[in-house]
């Protein structure tokens, strides 16, 4: 498993260029050919806002694991919007049926954490570094209430998750396909990235004012405990795993486990762990043209019937079907 060390937020890029092996260019590192495929862009639209658009898939495992060194901690919030269905804009039935959904975490300066992304699975994210004092002058130029600065500017560590609403979901795909380079690009791009920034803001006012229901904050205890039940849900390769025996590892109540599980990726660990397979399984048949066998045995299957049944019931046709096209 490749593991990567974030330790600064403005000079993230050169970090991951140097772990990866990779170049820069233009601001844009594509992935190294031997490791994986795609790129991560990174733009500085204005003072204390920075863009990074990242779209790619890596041929092993990886954990990135995010600890701001104390003298950056004090000097930038981040905004991340994970991408795990690719279309910008669906419907709440379409989110519910896909099963595991996009979602915005946004969290401040020093909030550690891990983040385990399978190999062959594709990792889309657009983020947003905003500056202490970019994000306190949007919230006296928007009038934003004054609970939300009171909050931002608490020593505490915190970190919000929240799925995407409509109107981010309307600004993301009015961000990712708007392509006229022009004069006024840039300009667009800084509205669209602060109207990000206050989208983002809004929900965290919002779930602070329903103090009864605070769903969304994810305790840095609970984000280490669920780092720590991917790594095993997806590291074990036996067809069925036994949640208890996680729970038992972990030292945590089952269905205490379930019930954060379940919050943070809005599917429980067995319905979690089959469809990231099966988004692996069907990246190397398309990608890597592998045998439906080679695929079963990778994933952990015995009977390649079983694992074709599984793989039609998620995406709709078998996977010899993918293989033919």
């Amino acid at each position: 498993m490749l593991q990567f060390k974030i330790t600064k937020t403005e000079s993230q890029l050169n970090e991951l260029a140097t772990q990866l092996g990779a170049t820069i260019e233009d601001n844009i590192m594509p992935i190294p050919k031997q490791i994986g495929n795609g790129q991560i862009s990174r733009n500085m639209l204005t003072k204390g806002i920075i863009l990074q658009d990242g779209e790619f898939n890596l041929f092993q495992d990886f954990t990135i694991n995010r600890k701001i060194e104390e003298d950056e901690s004090m000097h930038h919030f981040s905004l991340i919007y994970v991408f795990n269905q690719l279309n910008y804009i669906y419907t709440e039935d379409e989110a519910a049926e896909s099963g595991i959904q996009n979602y915005l975490l946004f969290f401040n300066k020093h909030y550690s954490y891990s983040n385990i992304v399978p190999a062959y699975t594709r990792f889309k994210q657009i983020q947003l570094f905003v500056s202490v004092e970019k994000l306190l002058s949007l919230c006296s130029y928007y009038a934003l209430p004054n609970e939300i600065n009171k909050h931002l500017q608490t020593n505490e560590q915190w970190c919000y998750k929240f799925p995407f609403t409509a109107e981010v979901q309307k600004v993301l795909h009015q961000l990712s396909t708007y392509e006229t380079e022009n004069a006024f690009t840039k300009g667009y791009m800084i509205n669209k990235s602060e109207e990000l920034i206050v989208l983002a803001l809004e929900q965290v006012f919002k779930e602070q004012s329903n103090k009864s229901d605070k769903n969304s904050f994810i305790h840095q205890d609970d984000l280490n405990t669920l780092y720590e039940a991917e790594k095993m849900l997806l590291e074990s390769t036996d067809e069925i795993i036994k949640i208890s025996e996680l729970s038992d590892k972990l030292s945590i109540g089952i269905r205490k486990l379930q019930r954060l599980f379940k919050a943070y990726h809005g599917v429980d660990m067995t319905s979690y762990r089959k469809q990231i397979r099966m988004e692996q399984a069907r990246h190397m048949i398309l990608e890597q043209r592998l045998s439906i066998t080679d695929v079963c045995f990778k994933m952990g299957y015995t009977s390649n019937s079983h694992f074709s049944k599984i793989f039609k019931d998620q995406f709709g046709y078998s996977p010899s079907n993918l293989l033919n096209k």
